[in-house]
């Protein structure tokens, strides 16, 4: 089928780390520029035990509603992680100014695949879009690595007032797509607030599984950007 507007989540679709575990690895990081390094397998273990104990970190919601939930989600969640990993002391004044730099996309990479795969879409004059739960600051990251200027819309969490998964957010963005339901397709890196929400509002889905950590999901996937614009007609 063609679509008229393909719109990306951000984070483990167009930016982040080539590897499965990015996530974790912006943990380890972050500790070493507080001077109290961990490794990666240390960051899990905390990682694993901070989301069985702690439900706060497991909700999903008011967590990247607003500027000020995005921040302080952050800040708790690190702070909680590298105090279950056994670092001590008061981290707060330097997980802040980690989480400041954080905002202007230093530590972040595109992904291989995603400019070929934009330039693709937007010489075929399909209309671009990003939905992502985010800070208020998505759009000087994406300026940071020459991206913005790929898409004509973008609907952030934190300025949204709502976030994945709830339906009210990708509303906002077949709003803000200007195209009928049925030619719009979403792409993102999660079942659980990308692609399953997606489809309860009527949304074309695609799960871009890299690292082929989801296929319990038994979802449309692809493990590369560049395979969709020929797997949707569009090659």
């Amino acid at each position: 089928m063609f679509y008229d507007t393909v719109i990306f989540d951000a984070a483990g679709t167009l930016v982040g780390r080539d590897s499965p575990d990015f996530f974790e690895e912006f943990f380890v990081v972050a500790a070493a520029e507080l001077g109290t390094p961990v490794t990666l397998d240390q960051v899990k273990s905390a990682l694993a035990k901070t989301m069985e104990e702690e439900p706060r970190f497991r909700k999903r919601e008011g967590r990247m509603s607003t500027p000020e939930q995005t921040r302080r989600y952050f800040l708790d969640l690190y702070a909680h992680v590298f105090n279950t990993a056994g670092i001590e002391g008061d981290l707060l004044p330097g997980l802040r100014k980690y989480y400041d730099r954080f905002q202007d996309g230093r530590y972040l990479d595109v992904y291989g695949d995603v400019r070929p795969t934009l330039e693709k879409l937007r010489g075929l004059g399909v209309r671009l879009g990003v939905l992502s739960n985010w800070s208020e600051h998505l759009s000087l990251v994406l300026e940071r690595h020459d991206l913005e200027r790929y898409f004509s819309f973008l609907v952030v969490s934190a300025e949204a007032g709502c976030e994945k998964p709830d339906e009210r957010i990708f509303r906002m963005a077949i709003d803000r797509a200007e195209t009928p339901l049925d030619r719009i397709l979403y792409i993102g890196d999660y079942p659980e607030e990308d692609i399953l929400p997606a489809e309860r509002v009527g949304l074309d889905a695609l799960l871009i599984d890299r690292y082929d950590k989801y296929g319990r999901y038994r979802l449309p996937s692809i493990r590369r950007l560049t395979d969709m614009p020929g797997l949707i007609g569009l090659s």
